[in-house]
């Protein structure tokens, strides 16, 4: 056990809460070493914690307007201090940044595996909840405007990586060639597609974001008809079937609707039946030789990407498919895009 003699190490520490005029409380560990929180006369309030397998955390709040020199002479006393009483039992000691709570602007975003973001946002330029989804778009200093559906980073105006991967990274011809694309409703897709001189396209999408992500979708989303696109406020669902029915096909499918789900936990059953629908039905409509394009998830989640991989096997019809791994600046991960067509 590093930290032999706690005792002696928590005596030590005491000359520094007294220096800071915090009081201490200690509490009933359990025998799980040690446990005392303290409160200063400014409203500081500290937990000091030393698990019995040498673990030593502390933990300190302070109020917005606290004085920063203070907070950090406190804490390199107090580092200092452990240093000399724990001298040669010390592996690794590590000051992380502070997390602000409750701030006018929420800057903390999770990943998809779950690893906590703090981005540098400035500003919630827009939020609302449209029929469907609640929409933010909020301001970082690096990625621009970043909209966030559901509590889910979308997509930023640094992305287009994203937009790229997500149409087949620059090695398809879509020059004359007809394309469906399923949501996008940040008008990425729509703006980089209209460039490559398509005969048509036809968008499926439920919300639009044409005022506040321009340097993403530019002027595309400004009218719904333009000289080679046409844009359907409709849910994609009928859409499809309708077109199946219809017999009308396009040679590229792009489904921006959603990521692959998290987990294979049966709570996501009717997430995972959608995304089979959606498959199934962009299948029916595509042209022989055709492509169909949408994302995975995030690369550390392989049982997740498995699963879809093994949902393609179980498609009305028979299907191949490859995968690009690509790095999207806002998501701060990984991501994995998926390319598919008929055998």
């Amino acid at each position: 056990d590093s930290l032999t003699d706690v005792s002696a190490t928590v005596r030590g520490l005491q000359s520094v809460f007294q220096e800071q005029e915090m009081t201490e409380n200690v509490h009933d560990s359990v025998g799980h070493g040690y446990l005392a929180t303290f409160v200063g006369k400014n409203g500081r309030f500290a937990i000091l914690r030393m698990h019995s397998h040498g673990l030593v955390t502390f933990d300190l709040q302070c109020l917005e307007g606290d004085d920063v020199a203070q907070v950090d002479n406190l804490l390199n006393a107090l580092e200092k201090k452990l240093k000399a009483l724990l001298d040669g039992n010390i592996q690794r000691i590590k000051r992380l940044p502070a997390l602000i709570r409750g701030s006018d602007v929420d800057c903390y975003w999770p990943t998809a595996d779950g690893r906590l973001m703090e981005y540098d946002i400035d500003e919630v330029v827009y939020e609302k909840d449209s029929a469907y989804q609640n929409i933010k778009i909020l301001h970082s200093r690096q990625f621009g405007h970043i909209l966030i559906l559901n509590g889910d980073v979308n997509l930023a105006e640094s992305d287009l990586p994203y937009t790229q991967a997500i149409m087949g990274s620059g090695k398809e011809h879509y020059a004359g060639k007809e394309v469906l694309i399923l949501g996008g409703g940040d008008g990425g897709i729509l703006h980089e597609a209209v460039k490559l001189k398509p005969k048509m396209i036809t968008m499926l999408v439920i919300d639009g974001c044409r005022k506040h992500m321009r340097k993403t979708c530019g002027n595309v989303l400004d009218n719904l008809k333009g000289d080679c696109y046409e844009v359907l406020v409709q849910d994609c669902v009928p859409v499809l079937k309708k077109f199946a029915e219809q017999g009308r096909t396009f040679d590229y499918v792009i489904n921006d609707l959603t990521a692959v789900p998290i987990s294979t936990a049966p709570e996501e059953d009717s997430t995972w039946e959608f995304l089979r629908l959606i498959l199934d039905l962009s299948i029916r409509v595509l042209r022989p030789g055709g492509k169909y394009f949408t994302q995975g998830n995030c690369v550390n989640l392989t049982d997740a990407l498995s699963e879809y991989e093994k949902l393609l096997g179980r498609l009305s019809c028979k299907v191949d498919f490859s995968k690009e791994v690509v790095c999207v600046p806002s998501y701060m991960e990984l991501w994995v895009f998926y390319t598919i067509w008929k055998k």
